[in-house]
């Protein structure tokens, strides 16, 4: 009985709450105060205003200088192996058009990863996505089968591949009940916390899964850390943990962006202590521009962004960072320059394009002899029209149709302004055995060594827009990384002028 009679002054008897009736009611209050002093311990150990310095303590930034960056970064990147010229919006239109019967029954998938892929041999960056089920049913129909397979993209070549797979795929994010990727991997394994699931291959174009998993680095609920990842073999479902230092070479992602992006702001925002960041003097307090991007150094996936102030007004950045995003090391160059929505702005209101009104693509930072470049294109839909680079340090660009035609226009305009050393230039003396006129520029060929090129811009005058096959030619030139000459002066013994 929930109630009970009991026996009172004058023998007055009143019903009272029998407490024996509910035996279980004191371990149900001990479980809600332990829930309760969790909840709390949880969200004052991993508060930002308590816990500030250990958010900035999260990720440790190695400081260099920018004449490092020419070191680390292949000074030979516009037209590598290795430098994307479309961006995912063109890679996943591209990809689209190879679908051809299969574009009824499949999507591709959110999970449209950038990687290094070597192809017997080859480095080759590509995009990999797989096909997922385009609905309820096909993914019921398909269920033992799996996809048929995933799409490639090379994203310097712009060649699109649809890969079939022997076996077919059925882990997929869109696959039912236990074949649906994260209820897989959360049974496989229960104890882990898991993030990120990415779409990659391995050297011989077997397709995995690569999942984060991490651990709580700030407090019991603050600060996520990868300590590394799961794979799951997308053909058999078999799945592999490995800690950090023990992910197979072929792996690119290991550290997700946005945990990266995360802690690099942090270490910048909260140096001196969350007051510092919001109310004080705000010393030393900077933030990641809004952007962010990739770039491709000896196999490895590096993520990128400027460096700027709290001011959202500010259109200038004040140096950049480079994280591994396999180990999580980080570099930060410090350089005063433009940002990468200020490069965009610059690109598309140049008085070459801006009536055409076109769509920058996010900027890529490059290094060209040296200098911090920004590449990127602009695009009218998903049709490519222009090359455009962009120097950081202060905007200055070049821009043409042609990819090396636009290098050679930069390169022209770096030694004008004084960035290339005298000391760079390379001296040769011939007779031209042949010539090409080439959009804005001349390439040609000289007798003493007819297997190197030069290149020179139609904007030096007569004496290279008028330049025949015999005429003897003087010029000095720039060494790019291709082994092609971009001439920056010119004697044409033939015509007698100097250029410029």
């Amino acid at each position: 009985m929930f109630y009970r009679s009991q026996e009172g002054p004058m023998g007055v008897h009143t019903m009272v709450f029998n407490k024996d009736a509910f035996p279980s009611l004191k371990p149900l209050k001990i479980i809600g105060i332990l829930v309760v002093v969790y909840f709390l311990a949880s969200v004052l150990s991993s508060a930002v205003i308590l816990r500030s310095k250990a958010y900035a303590s999260q990720m440790s930034i190695n400081e260099l200088p920018i004449e490092e960056f020419g070191q680390m970064v292949s000074p030979e990147s516009v037209g590598s192996s290795t430098l994307p010229i479309i961006d995912e919006d063109i890679a996943r239109r591209k990809a689209e058009a190879r679908l051809g019967t299969y574009g009824s029954q499949y999507t591709i998938s959110d999970s449209f990863t950038l990687i290094h892929y070597n192809d017997n041999g080859t480095e080759r960056l590509v995009r990999v996505a797989p096909l997922e089920y385009s609905g309820f049913f096909v993914g019921l129909n398909r269920y033992y089968k799996g996809s048929v397979g995933y799409v490639m993209v090379d994203v310097v070549t712009e060649e699109a591949t649809l890969v079939e797979v022997e076996g077919g795929m059925p882990y997929l994010e869109t696959a039912l009940f236990n074949k649906n990727l994260k209820r897989h991997i959360w049974f496989q394994h229960p104890f882990s916390m898991v993030t990120d699931y990415s779409f990659e291959i391995d050297d011989n174009g077997h397709p995995y899964w690569v999942a984060t998993y991490f651990d709580y680095g700030v407090g019991l609920s603050g600060g996520p850390d990868p300590k590394g990842v799961i794979l799951c073999d997308a053909v058999t479902g078999e799945t592999q943990k490995y800690p950090m230092a023990e992910v197979p070479e072929w792996v690119d992602r290991v550290v997700p962006v946005e945990m990266a992006y995360e802690q690099a702001n942090n270490a910048f925002t909260y140096k001196n202590g969350w007051f510092n960041a919001h109310f004080g003097a705000k010393v030393n307090v900077f933030n990641l521009s809004q952007q962010y991007n990739f770039l491709s150094l000896d196999g490895r996936t590096y993520m990128y962004s400027g460096v700027t102030s709290p001011n959202d007004a500010d259109e200038t950045s004040v140096g950049f960072i480079m994280t591994d995003l396999r180990t999580k090391d980080t570099s930060y160059f410090r350089m005063q320059g433009v940002t990468e929505a200020r490069a965009m702005d610059i690109a598309r209101n140049h008085q070459t394009v801006k009536a055409q009104n076109l769509t920058p693509t996010d900027p890529l930072l490059i290094n060209i002899e040296g200098v911090p470049t920004y590449f990127l294109t602009l695009k009218n839909g998903y049709q490519r029209q222009w090359y455009v680079l962009v120097r950081v340090s202060d905007g200055t660009l070049a821009m043409n149709m042609d990819l090396k035609a636009a290098k050679t226009e930069y390169i022209s305009l770096l030694s004008s302004t004084g960035n290339l050393s005298s000391e760079e230039m390379r001296e040769a003396n011939g007779t031209v055995l042949r010539l090409l006129h080439n959009g804005d520029n001349v390439e040609f060929l000289l007798q003493e060594n007819p297997a190197k090129m030069y290149i020179a811009p139609l904007s030096m005058g007569i004496q290279v827009k008028f330049m025949q096959e015999g005429d003897a030619v003087t010029v000095r030139y720039l060494e790019s990384g291709d082994g092609t000459g971009l001439v920056r002066e010119l004697v044409n013994h033939s015509i007698g002028e100097v250029a410029p």
